[in-house]
C-alpha cells in the first residue's frame, strides 16, 4: 500500500512511470483498433469493388489461407458492428472465390481484441 505521507521522491516518480506506461499501452492498443477497423473496411472496398484481383497466391496477404483468415476477422467485426450486409457480401465473395470452405468468424476473439 502507497504511503502518501512518505516524502520520498522515488516513489512519486516509480508511480508516475507506472502511470506513463499504463497510458503509452492504452494509447497502442487504441491505435492498432482503430487500424484494424480502418484495415478491415479497405478490404471490404477492394473486395466489393474488384473481386476478381483479391486472391493472388504470389501476395503474401491475399493467398487463400490468409484471406479466409482476414474474412473471418473481417465478418466478426461487422457482426460486432451490426454491419450484416457486408457479412453478407463476404460470404457471398468467399462462396465464389473459395467455394471450399465455410467462413467461420471468431465473434469472441475480435471482441476481447477490441476490448469489449
Amino acid at each position: 500500500m502507497r504511503n502518501y505521507f512518505d516524502d520520498d521522491e522515488d516513489d512519486d516518480d516509480e508511480f508516475d512511470e507506472d502511470l506513463i506506461i499504463r497510458e503509452m499501452e492504452t494509447e497502442k492498443e487504441t491505435k492498432e483498433r482503430k487500424e484494424f477497423i480502418r484495415n478491415c473496411n479497405d478490404a471490404y472496398k477492394a473486395i466489393k469493388t474488384d473481386p476478381d484481383n483479391i486472391i493472388d497466391d504470389k501476395n503474401p496477404a491475399t493467398k487463400k489461407a490468409n484471406l479466409i483468415n482476414a474474412l473471418n476477422r473481417m465478418s466478426a467485426l461487422f457482426i460486432l458492428q451490426e454491419e450484416y450486409e457486408k457479412c453478407e457480401t463476404l460470404k457471398k465473395f468467399a462462396e465464389s472465390k473459395i467455394p471450399e470452405v465455410e467462413l467461420s468468424p471468431n465473434v469472441e476473439e475480435i471482441k476481447k481484441f477490441l476490448g469489449q
